[in-house]
């Protein structure tokens, strides 16, 4: 037996290194004669509770290694049971879905409550632009009356309304650029 130990210790080694290779955890005989597992513990970083498991083929005093494979044990973190594509493409979909329809929620109870909000604005706004408004119109009928006939009428204005025979000198340019006349 201790023959067949440092084969399968050697084959351990050559496969991971020494430094990844423990003590001998234990043997397991498999159900076909002649074959025996050598387990030795795994102190490789990053793989706790973990095995190098050697399966050697025993025929009388000839021993062949047959595969050294690193096995997790009951305790140790293993990769979660295989879930068809399809399968997990339906639950994605379905996630999507979910969370289209919670940020749809999300958006017309944001676009409720600004609208609310909005209400409540407008309506202090048109109150206060009403009075705003009547307090306007009363300043400026009392301005406009006074600054009017206040003011003399200058003579270059009295000129420019002249040339443009009393209408504006804009309109007047527009009015020939438009008819392709120009009045004289």
């Amino acid at each position: 037996m201790e023959k067949y130990l440092s084969i399968a210790r050697n084959a351990a080694v050559e496969v991971h290194g020494q430094q990844a290779v423990g003590d001998l955890l234990g043997t397991l005989q498999e159900d076909h004669e002649g074959v025996l597992t050598f387990m030795f513990a795994s102190k490789l970083k990053g793989y706790p509770d973990w095995s190098v498991n050697v399966t050697m083929y025993i025929d009388g005093a000839d021993a062949t290694v047959s595969e050294v494979v690193l096995t997790p044990s009951d305790s140790s973190l293993v990769a979660p049971k295989w879930v068809p594509w399809s399968e997990r493409l339906a639950d994605y979909k379905a996630l999507q879905a979910a969370m289209e329809a919670e940020a749809a929620a999300a958006a017309l109870e944001a676009d409720d409550q600004d609208e609310e909000a909005d209400e409540d604005s407008e309506d202090d706004v048109d109150e206060d632009a009403a009075e705003e408004s009547a307090d306007e119109v009363d300043s400026e009928d009392a301005d406009s009356d006074s600054a009017v006939s206040d003011v003399p009428e200058s003579p270059e204005s009295q000129d420019d309304a002249d040339a443009a025979r009393g209408k504006g000198k804009g309109f007047f340019k527009w009015k020939t650029l438009r008819g392709g006349k120009k009045r004289k």
